[in-house]
């Protein structure tokens, strides 16, 4: 495979690469491009990848000849990486939140202590998760994803027995807190492994899918929390969310394999075409295995062998990556598209948690009076969120983004992502009007006008969620871990101031007046989508040149 590399008077590389299918065998030749295959980005208005040339799809990052490429990984183990890391997300999510739907069973627990103590097992889970990425993220990138990863299940079941078993109030708090802090891999690392194993073109789709197991599991053991919690107890509650994780961590020994990599071909923020009719080729010839349409090398690199799969530490640890890692993370916060990511998402998990918060005491009095056992059916109805989160968030940005690219002779920008931040934007403005209005003239409203804005407004967070990570990773491919870590936990923490202003909030300006506030502010956050769509290229390039300035030599 021959790359071209073209000097510009930019600061980004261009880099060029067209192939063509042979029909004699199923490698790519590759041959240089034209002049006016890619587009300058001299002009920051004009910088982007190019995601067409002549009729193929541009594959980004560059895929190698390397068997041991994470993006050379068979269709089917790609699946199950998904599967593997969607379904610890659901359970750390579980364990660190399902007890809201069970608080009166807390309340019984503990008849000696005070609701407000009690309600630190709620409230502090949120504020460790985004702790927990403060560690993992940068060691995550100092010995590699899959040691993290690993570590993270070992230590939701240690932290598991250790709810289980807990004696009092406090131990209990404090094996929630370690609980937490292990299930806060599910924000940023697990969504991180996902984008490394899948192309740009393809990205919020399998990112939808992630979500999607994530949200489908931890909604039906919400349900299933509701009834083994009062016959069972707690104790066991947490066993069977440990014996899972036992599993899963059986299963992500043998599958979630190292996906970081250092690829030669291309350095990530370049320009790369890579040219041919077959997007996603997955087969063997008689000359050898064909992953994306090239003949893969195992006499050059090495071949992918179990023995390599399961080793535990791939990279000799450079610690003096993550002190650089923390200080990417705060030059990140000096970005705007970033800080607006973060605030966007911490306003959206906000009207999640207060509406989390709030339903069960609003449906459970009168005129609802749902039963207790009906509040767990009511989190199953989050699947719904999955049923359009897929289609319209996941393939439809990913499509839209091609659309755009089409349109644009073939040049991909990250802000064609941001066009699909108007449906969670218009989701979270009207559930939150609707759910203050229903709240608090219960007498003018069926129970649906408390559930649907509800479920609409997870569906929000969900959608920002996905399109703030997608968006984030394509603008900075290479300061990738940075940027997640400043969205996902820095969300975590505001959620967490959020959360202990629920009451005073009530109190003061009651449900309706609560959420127009919420309505406003994520209403401006979301319209803030169009300013940053045509200046969010000068954004990144400011970063590129002022805070990353090493990356363009």
């Amino acid at each position: 495979m021959t790359l071209i590399k073209k000097e510009g008077p930019s600061q980004m590389d261009v880099v060029t690469a067209t192939a063509s299918v042979s029909d004699q065998d199923s490698t790519k030749d590759v041959s240089p491009a034209t002049k006016d295959s890619h587009t300058s980005p001299a002009d920051p208005t004009e910088a982007g990848l190019r995601l067409y040339d002549h009729g193929g799809m541009v594959l980004v990052p560059t895929p190698t000849s390397d068997p041991k490429d994470p993006l050379n990984l068979a269709v089917w183990h790609k699946c199950m990486i998904i599967f593997l890391v969607g379904s610890y997300s659901a359970f750390s999510v579980l364990g660190t939140s399902g007890l809201s739907a069970v608080y009166p069973s807390l309340i019984q627990a503990y008849p000696n202590e005070s609701p407000a103590r009690i309600s630190d097992l709620l409230t502090y889970p949120t504020l460790f998760m985004g702790i927990g990425n403060l560690f993992s993220m940068p060691l995550c990138v100092t010995v590699g994803r899959r040691p993290v990863f690993l570590f993270s299940l070992l230590m939701l079941i240690v932290t598991g027995f250790w709810c289980a078993f807990s004696d009092s109030l406090g131990s209990h708090v404090a094996g929630r807190s370690f609980f937490s802090m292990a299930a806060g891999q599910s924000e940023a690392l697990a969504p991180y492994i996902v984008e490394e194993v899948h192309f740009l073109h393809e990205r919020s789709t399998k990112l939808s899918w992630f979500i999607g197991v994530q949200t489908v599991g931890t909604a039906a053991m919400f349900v299933a929390t509701t009834y083994i919690v009062p016959s069972m107890g707690i104790k066991w509650w947490y066993l069977i969310i440990t014996f899972v994780n036992v599993a899963l961590l059986l299963l992500s020994y043998l599958f979630v394999v190292e996906t970081k990599y250092e690829r030669v071909e291309a350095t990530d923020g370049a320009i790369v075409h890579l040219n041919f009719a077959e997007a996603d080729d997955s087969r063997d010839s008689e000359s050898g295995a064909v992953r994306n349409g090239l003949r893969l090398r195992p006499d050059i690199h090495g071949p992918r062998t179990w023995q390599h799969d399961l080793r535990l530490f791939h990279f000799k640890p450079v610690w003096s990556e993550t002190f650089t890692f923390y200080k990417d993370t705060f030059k990140s916060l000096a970005i705007p598209s970033i800080l607006w990511l973060l605030l966007l998402n911490g306003a959206f998990l906000g009207i999640y948690v207060y509406q989390a918060s709030t339903f069960a005491q609003v449906l459970m009095s009168p005129p609802y009076l749902f039963k207790f056992a009906y509040l767990g059916w009511v989190q199953l109805v989050q699947i719904l969120d999955c049923v359009l989160l897929v289609p319209v968030l996941g393939y439809g940005t990913d499509l839209l983004a091609k659309v755009m690219c089409r349109w644009r002779k073939g040049v991909f920008q990250p802000e064609y992502r941001l066009i699909s931040m108007s449906i969670p934007g218009i989701a979270a403005v009207i559930g939150c009007v609707i759910y203050g209005q229903a709240a608090a003239h219960p007498t003018q409203w069926s129970w649906m006008g408390v559930v649907a804005p509800y479920h609409l407004g997870y569906f929000a967070f969900l959608g920002a969620n996905l399109v703030s990570i997608t968006y984030a990773i394509d603008s900075f491919p290479r300061k990738a871990g940075p940027v997640l870590l400043v969205i996902c936990a820095g969300r975590g923490f505001i959620s967490f101031g959020l959360s202990y202003s629920t009451v005073p909030l009530i109190s003061k300006t009651g449900y309706d007046g609560a959420m127009n506030i919420f309505a406003i502010i994520s209403g401006v956050l979301a319209g803030i989508a169009v300013p940053m769509y045509f200046l969010g290229t000068r954004f990144r390039l400011w970063a590129m040149q002022r805070l990353w300035p090493k990356l363009n030599q």
